[in-house]
């Protein structure tokens, strides 16, 4: 399990964006991402990644307490697939679109993690991570999403390597942009940072 990956500090400066995006692919596709245990419904979420000021950086939106599924957490665009979607991809790109107003000709995918079923909505993610070009100015979906915001990476790495060594599922949490990330979207955070930090180690 990618959570069992017991990896070094990331380094004191990240690379640059291009070349960290090449090692994020790279260790990618050298694995093959883990199955949900159990079926569940499906759903895709997209890591946006995207360089502002020489940074590598990742969007996350906050769900709206409106809705009936995790109103008010941190999570990814994503949702559910629909007859328009040829796969769980493009229902990532499409859901992208339709909740912060990036265009799917905008993302290059790099990559898919481990699928993750949430425990109390019965719901299989499949989490893809993406690189998105050009201008990045996302505008909310007031309907489904109360605020977006961007980490940059090192400080998600960062975060991630103060974390307890076998931590507990409620422990998995993350402090970034204001925000306690927890639940599947921790889970997923956490399975991402490791991979990277590990990828970092072996290319360095």
């Amino acid at each position: 399990m990618t959570r069992s990956l017991v990896c070094p500090p990331p380094p004191t400066q990240l690379p640059p964006t291009a070349e960290l995006i090449t090692v994020i692919e790279q260790a990618l596709s050298a694995r093959t991402p883990r199955t949900a245990e159990r079926p569940g419904r499906a759903s895709a979420v997209l890591l946006p990644l995207f360089e502002r000021d020489g940074m590598t950086r990742m969007l996350l939106t906050k769900r709206s307490m409106d809705l009936s599924h995790h109103p008010g957490q941190v999570s990814f665009p994503g949702g559910r697939p629909e007859a328009v979607d040829v796969d769980l991809a493009a229902t990532a790109l499409r859901e992208t679109r339709e909740e912060v107003a990036i265009e799917p000709q905008q993302v290059r995918l790099v990559g898919r993690l481990d699928e993750m079923h949430t425990v109390a909505t019965d719901f299989v993610i499949t989490p893809f991570v993406g690189l998105v070009s050009g201008l990045v100015a996302p505008v909310p979906n007031d309907a489904e999403i109360a605020r977006v915001f961007d980490v940059a990476i090192d400080d998600l790495l960062h975060s991630d390597v103060l974390l307890p060594k076998n931590p507990g599922r409620l422990e998995v949490r993350y402090p970034l942009g204001g925000e306690d990330v927890w639940g599947a979207t921790a889970h997923i955070l956490q399975g991402f940072a490791r991979i990277v930090r590990c990828a970092l180690a072996e290319s360095s």
